[in-house]
């Protein structure tokens, strides 16, 4: 916050005047930290007002909260704020920031005043700060919690029991009732779950005195006002004295639907298969009426049925009906006459057109006008007549009610068609004695229907005696194990089959949910058969009862939900791993190194150790060989970091190039290290892809838990740090984290820092060093070498500064300024006299790399006038050796326009006289490291006069750099080297120095001899 420039004052005269120590007290009393800065910001006197806050005062006494503090993660956008208040002598308001101290992070809340002396010179800062650290850590795992939240996909949500109000919800909730999360939270739970306040609070304290949890399933209207079923679990927990009620939802609309369509399905073929023995068993054609009648009343299906058929007169007779007592008690007046209200319903029109009559919405069908009230009465809204025929005459109409609006669909329609024509068939074996073999026929093919029905619905019947054992599973069962599993089961319980196992409870709930002899649903279990092949199932069923009303079993349907399975624990894995490697991903690994935390704070011999490994140069492999590449050697990576680990080790991808290593029972550095040199060796291990080898290296980091960090954040940190610090080694190599290694990355990430501003500031310069031809002794070109010359520091070594800028990118622009400026002096020498000199500047990796390369020394030659032929650029031998095409192929390019190339430190690669002699190069430099002991050193002697031998064969200058004695130049000058450069005969130094010394010297006159 900004402190406010309209103060709000009230009363005109203050009660007494401010005393300092009452004032202190109040100071005291609102913060935890206070003191004073001074005009350069180092805190001169602090007051620390609270024990937690003791440490903090004592490390920021003398010290500067500038160098000390950064940026809240919670709040990064303060600490910009408070840098430019502070560089305006402004005055801040709760900045809140980080403080780094030896042992922990600390987070304030700081306000300052600037003070000024009489003359308005600003004398430094009057601050306060409170210790928000409690704070920030519980924002930090909000939002860790927030985050995981959203990544559910169930609805998941957090209500305040007093004031029946949302806390949170996350995104999938949101997404569920189509609006926004704020528009959810107004809604409030009443609306969202369509629940009562009142019944809300029933619940909620249910919760809350009962403990444990509960579910309810309720219709809701969810995006786009369509109507749905959640399924909703709770239970409460109380944080900080206040109850909270923890939600999970999901949507269960498709699976109740699909369960109402199947059991209305087992109701309809329970139907057709009591009708059908109804007809089996019927001896004549008015027990037949009544039995099937009988036989078709179920209260989940159809509330009434009836049969009518029509007398001489034609007027039209109930001859049996089953149901509804009110039927019989006030009959329906129904005729057959088209010209009357009551001829033109549907028991009319069906008997006159001898097709089915629905109606699926009766009540307000102009049908049943003249019956509407007795039908609203008894709430029956659906109805169907069906036409019985004998000899192909109607002679009867089976009329059906159900209280289920839409009762009649397709599939329902069907079926009772497949009843009337069983029945109409029965009628016709009444009429012929010798069609009755063929009743039963038609009934045994109508059961094969329901057979073939179920087996294409996926799903199995299943009955069971009143002892709970199975006497009939039937449906599409696959493969002879399964078969032979089926058959198995019959006169068994289900727990007693064996490779059977429970899922959604077990055996005991089971057993005394059966023995409840209520319907039940949802229950899941697994089958592995004799292939040891594993399939899921889910069981639903509803109990059998007899004439008498007696228990006599259950029944239901079984379906296959494997692939259901299948793809839950796939999105489950997905969220969990890594996709492209199949290594476990951040989220898992934070979860397993949370976890071993909490196991060796528990046991001391479990410490473990976090190792960081990342891919050196791996980017390069991206942008020459294409991401498809690179993947396919992320992938073999992965593969081969397990081989050299132990079994207990858990190897994780964070991204990128970027993998991490739980390294388990790793108590001390020296284990740590072992295991990281295994790693090291199988990297030297070339991979092969797609006809290409890749030699790979990683730079490896590790922390020790107990021993460099006790918390998730400071290990993955830690090991991060030794990571970057290995890189710094040269890669390919490891570092244990130290509290030396920490302040070495702090000094480096403040070196990286300056450096962006040091070519602004005019603190890069350029020192030239003299190159002498042998054959004359004269100059014939200068090398630039970049230096720093830092306000502060002094002058900082290119050893140190050059690989930063290579790191972060600004080689690119410091490289560029370096071509620049160099080309510009040249020019500038020719103009005092000197002569046409040769100009060597290095180019970096990134440099190379940077597709813009080839413009940008076209430019430079352009602006400065400066001769092509005369630029030469010194490329390392090892650069060109990682994309041999493109290299050439860029260089070709280049060289087109004059300019030369050179290899650097030749001999320190492993080129071969083969390879050079495909890159379009002029000069070989020899390593100073084969020149300082060519005195005395054989080997070196023998390498140099190699190098100088192969750079003759190839027609190319060979210069040696590093020269600083005479015995060095007389074996390079017998060997006949073309060109030297060292401190023999000249340091490098800055442009006016230079031309001094050549003038001075009386070049081109033979200065070596001199």
């Amino acid at each position: 916050m900004l402190p406010t420039k309209n103060v709000t004052r009230l009363g005109e005269v203050a009660l007494r005047p401010a005393v300092p120590g009452s004032l202190q007290q109040v100071v005291s009393l609102c913060t935890d930290l206070s003191w004073q800065e001074d005009d350069k910001g180092f805190c001169t006197q602090i007051d620390s007002h609270s024990d937690k806050t003791t440490s903090v005062a004592q490390l920021l006494f003398q010290r500067r909260l500038i160098d000390l503090g950064d940026a809240d993660s919670v709040a990064s956008e303060d600490w910009p704020r408070y840098l430019a208040s502070v560089g305006a002598r402004q005055p801040y308001r709760q900045i809140k920031c980080r403080l780094s101290g030896d042992e922990r992070n600390v987070y304030l809340q700081i306000s300052g005043v600037p003070q000024f002396d009489d003359n308005q010179v600003f004398q430094g800062y009057d601050c306060v700060a409170i210790d928000m650290s409690h704070e920030h850590h519980s924002e930090a795992s909000l939002l860790r919690f927030r985050a995981a939240m959203d990544m559910s996909m169930d609805m998941i949500y957090l209500v305040d029991r007093d004031t029946l109000t949302f806390l949170d919800v996350n995104d999938t909730a949101a997404r569920a009732y189509g609006f926004t999360r704020e528009e959810v939270l107004a809604m409030g739970p009443s609306e969202a779950l369509d629940l009562t306040p009142e019944e809300l609070i029933e619940r909620y304290d249910r919760l809350i005195t009962q403990g444990g949890s509960s579910r309810i399933e309720r219709r809701v209207k969810l995006k786009d006002d369509k109507p749905g079923i959640i399924e909703v679990y709770s239970r409460a927990t109380c944080l900080n004295g206040r109850w909270i009620i923890i939600g999970v939802s999901r949507d269960i609309s498709d699976r109740k639907m699909a369960e109402t369509r199947a059991l209305h399905l087992q109701h309809i073929f329970s139907t057709l298969s009591n009708i059908n023995g109804a007809i089996i068993r019927a001896e004549t054609v008015a027990t037949l009426y009544q039995d099937i009648c009988a036989a078709a009343v179920n209260e989940s299906l159809f509330a009434m049925t009836m049969i009518v058929t029509p007398d001489a007169g034609g007027e039209l007779n109930g001859v049996a009906m089953m149901g509804d007592e009110t039927f019989e008690a006030q009959p329906l007046q129904i005729s057959a006459d088209a010209g009357t209200p009551q001829g033109q319903g549907l028991v009319g029109s069906a008997l006159r057109d001898g097709v089915a009559m629905i109606s699926n919405d009766y009540i307000n069908d102009p049908r049943s006008l003249p019956w509407r009230d007795l039908l609203i009465n008894q709430g029956l809204n659906s109805a169907a007549a069906m036409p019985l025929f004998q000899r192909k005459q109607v002679v009867a109409v089976m009329l059906f009610y159900s209280r289920i609006k839409d009762a009649f669909d397709s599939e329902t329609q069907a079926v009772m068609q497949s009843m009337a024509d069983n029945i109409s068939f029965a009628l016709d074996n009444f009429a012929s004695a010798e069609e009755q073999a063929r009743a039963a026929a038609l009934i045994q093919e109508s059961e094969a229907r329901f057979r073939s029905l179920t087996n294409l619905t996926s799903d199995f019947y299943w009955e069971q005696d009143a002892n709970l054992r199975f006497t009939k599973y039937e449906g599409r069962v696959v493969g002879e194990a399964n078969q032979r599993a089926v058959k198995t089961i019959l006169g068994r319980h289900l727990w007693e089959m064996p490779g059977i196992k429970p899922d959604s409870m077990n055996w005991r709930q089971l057993r005394r949910l059966l023995k409840k002899e209520q319907p039940f649903r949802d229950f899941e279990f697994s089958f592995t058969n004799e292939d040891s092949v594993r399939y899921h199932f889910t069981l639903a069923g509803e109990p059998i009862v007899d004439s008498a009303g007696a228990f006599a079993g259950y029944r239901g349907i079984s379906r296959d939900i494997t692939e259901k399975k299948r793809i839950a624990d796939r999105i489950k894995h997905l969220a969990t791993h890594d996709t492209l490697t199949g290594l476990p991903n951040r989220v898992m690994f934070s979860e397993l190194l949370r976890q071993s935390i909490r196991t060796a704070n528990r046991y001391k011999d479990q410490r473990f150790a976090v190792m960081f490994i990342d891919l050196d140069r791996f980017k390069a492999v991206n942008d020459t060989y294409g991401h498809h590449t690179g993947d396919l050697l992320l992938s073999e990576v992965a593969q081969r970091l397990r081989k050299p680990l132990r079994d207990s080790d858990i190897v994780a991808r964070l991204g990128g190039d970027e993998f991490v290593v739980l390294l388990h029972k790793v108590s001390d550095k020296q284990q740590a290290g072992q295991i990281a040199e295994n790693v090291l060796k199988m990297f030297k291990q070339p991979i092969a892809l797609a006809e290409r080898e890749f030699a790979v290296s990683g730079s490896i980091g590790i922390s020790l838990y107990g021993i460099d960090a006790n918390d998730e954040e400071s290990l993955m940190k830690h090991a991060d740090t030794a990571m970057y610090a290995a890189k710094e080694d040269g890669r390919n190599s490891y570092r244990i984290y130290s509290a030396d290694l920490h302040q070495h990355t702090q000094e480096r990430a403040g070196l990286a820092l300056e450096l962006r501003h040091a070519l602004e500031r005019g603190e890069l310069a350029l020192h030239y060093q003299a190159k002498v031809a042998l054959d004359n002794d004269e100059v014939v070109g200068v090398e630039a070498l970049l230096r720093w010359h830092h306000p502060e520091r002094g002058d900082i070594s290119p050893v140190q500064f050059i690989p930063i800028a290579e790191d972060n990118g600004l080689i690119i622009p410091i490289g560029e300024w370096v071509m620049e400026t160099a080309c510009q002096q040249l020019v500038a020498w020719q103009a005092q006299g000197l002569p046409p000199l040769a100009l060597a500047v290095n180019l970096s990796p990134r440099q190379f790399n940077h597709p813009d390369l080839h413009k940008h020394i076209s430019d430079v030659l352009a602006r400065t006038d400066f001769a092509a032929n005369l630029l030469e650029l010194e490329i390392t031998e090892s650069l060109v050796m990682q994309n041999p095409e493109r290299a050439i192929e860029l260089m070709t390019q280049i060289k087109r326009m004059g300019v030369r190339f050179a290899i650097d430190d030749f001999g320190t690669g492993y080129s071969s006289l083969g390879q050079l002699r495909h890159y379009p190069i002029d000069t070989l430099k020899i390593d100073r490291a084969f020149i300082r002991d060519l005195a005395s050193s054989k080997e070196d002697q023998a390498i140099s006069k190699a190098i100088i031998s192969m750079g003759k064969t190839l027609g190319l200058t060979v210069v040696a750099e590093g020269v600083e004695n005479a015995r060095q130049l007389a074996f390079l000058r017998d060997n006949y080297c073309d060109q030297i450069q060292g401190f023999f005969y000249h340091r490098p130094c800055c442009a006016d120095e230079f031309v001094s010394w050549y003038r001075a010297t009386g070049f081109p006159a033979n200065v070596i001899s001199t």
